[in-house]
């Protein structure tokens, strides 16, 4: 499963239980301001989780280390397609 398939994925399954999502896009407008900021922002009765998108070896960014640690750990979750296949994803956004 690419980055791609999982996102599409996570993004339905959240949209569909409720969850108001804010998607991080990576455009080169966007320049350095936000650099390593999780893909995905989900909310819902008062509760936010961040989710870092990767595929099943790649290692976050010394940046996205940088904002787990700033927003978290208990909230951050690194997300991988073995995380869809166990249905972590799906206890995550129950």
């Amino acid at each position: 499963m690419t980055e791609t398939e999982l996102k599409t994925k996570v993004l339905t399954l959240a949209y569909a239980n409720g969850w108001a999502v804010y998607h991080v896009t990576h455009s080169p407008q966007r320049g350095k301001q936000g650099i390593g900021y999780p893909d995905l922002t989900l909310a819902r009765d008062g509760h936010v989780i961040w989710m870092e998108l990767k595929q099943e070896k790649a290692q976050p960014s010394p940046e996205q280390w940088y904002w787990y640690e700033a927003l978290g750990r208990h909230n951050w979750n690194l997300i991988r397609p073995s995380d869809w296949e166990s249905g972590r994803v799906a206890e995550l956004l129950a």
